[in-house]
């Protein structure tokens, strides 16, 4: 574990269970983070307003103003400050909502908080250079993808997804090495029109597999039910 202050990037925290805030707070602090906690989202949004921090860490079932509203309100004016949904398993239609609204991604709160920090600590190295595109994921070492503009890079080669290849990866990055459920990738392409949409959303995956192919430490894999994103150390 980091024991050191790094360069005090600050996190804010909105969540309303006090307990888990206050040990993830602990956590997160030992790795040389600033963390403030907000118990409800109004409390975040004036905190937000009083001094934005680097990286927004958000409960979506906040008191007065929920997880998705708060993000919608951020998003209108500010496109850079990187928002985490730190969310629990069964929110699909919420965890949709608040990727719509303008959020980058979710980490589940059944993960090791650890792993959250390890994150946060690759996240801070991009803050630190100056690195302020929230909407793109470092997905490898060669290879990055932009899902406001659809573009997949893989080392010098840049590829133009169509509309839904480019949501399908979207929503599998979101996920953050977690399975996305058939259901919430059909849900998250196609809303409502979910019926006999398995057999699209396997074309889509094959698709997706293809563009991925020129880095070979990225793995599409079905697995349980739903599709996950994998990098394979080399």
């Amino acid at each position: 574990m980091e024991n050191q202050p790094k360069n005090h990037t600050r996190v804010l925290y909105a969540e309303d269970n006090k307990r888990t805030a206050e040990l993830l707070q602990k956590i997160l602090e030992l790795h040389g983070y600033s963390v403030e906690i907000a118990p409800d989202g109004i409390t975040a949004w004036n905190a937000y307003r009083r001094e934005r921090p680097n990286i927004l860490l958000l409960d979506l079932e906040l008191p007065e103003i929920d997880g998705v509203e708060l993000t919608c309100r951020i998003r209108e004016k500010d496109h850079a400050t990187h928002i985490i949904i730190y969310t629990s398993h069964g929110e699909r239609e919420h965890e949709l909502d608040a990727l719509d609204a303008g959020a980058d991604e979710f980490f589940s709160k059944d993960k090791d908080a650890e792993l959250l920090a390890h994150h946060l600590n690759n996240l801070r190295t991009r803050i630190t250079k100056g690195i302020k595109r929230p909407h793109v994921y470092r997905l490898s070492p060669i290879t990055s993808y932009n899902s406001a503009s659809r573009v997949l890079t893989i080392g010098e080669k840049e590829i133009q997804l169509a509309t839904i290849d480019a949501r399908f990866l979207q929503l599998l990055c979101a996920k953050n090495n977690e399975i996305a459920s058939r259901d919430y990738l059909i849900q998250g392409i196609w809303d409502k029109a979910s019926l006999h949409k398995e057999p699209e959303l396997k074309k889509y995956a094959c698709r997706v597999r293809k563009a991925l192919e020129p880095d070979p430490t990225l793995q599409i894999k079905s697995q349980d039910g739903g599709y996950i994103l994998l990098h394979l150390e080399r």
